[in-house]
């Protein structure tokens, strides 16, 4: 008698054990239902399927990036030709004008070679220069003002 108690004893034990253990795997489990739903996206499908497709997406998708930022390139050397800085400079190139009728616009592109236009107004006449800018930097002589865009 003294045997069955101990042997119901610890079968009660182990019993405990494995509740403990059922309860413990149970919850790992669930766990694991939940990030295969996730990357299954709640579909009863295989999950071979589903990383053979996941890594096909990830190919076209670098593939489409390569594409993208060759385009992307491309457009850029096409952009640095083009014209990027306009700038206007009013003012008055003689003492007894006012109303800052004469002008000076640069006009020039990424590498900063371009041209400066000015027009200076005088009561009998009017005066068109066109003075190159290579680098930055004029090929002439310019005036104060004309300096100022640069």
């Amino acid at each position: 008698m003294n045997n069955i108690v101990g042997v119901i004893g610890a079968l009660g034990i182990i019993v405990v054990i494995t509740l403990i253990l059922v309860i413990q795997q149970r919850s790992t489990l669930g766990t694991l239902k939940k990030k295969y739903d996730f990357f299954t996206k709640g579909k009863d499908i295989n999950i071979d399927q589903t990383l053979i497709q996941t890594l096909e997406e990830l190919e076209a998708t670098k593939k489409e990036l390569q594409e993208l930022k060759k385009k992307h390139e491309a457009l850029r050397e096409q952009v640095r030709g083009c014209l990027q800085t306009v700038k206007v400079k009013r003012y008055d190139a003689f003492e007894a004008m006012g109303g800052e009728m004469s002008y000076s616009i640069l006009i020039t592109d990424e590498n900063k070679d371009g041209i400066i236009l000015t027009s200076i107004y005088g009561r009998e006449d009017n005066r068109c220069f066109a003075k190159e800018i290579s680098k930055g930097k004029a090929k002439t002589a310019l005036a104060e003002e004309e300096k100022s865009l640069l």
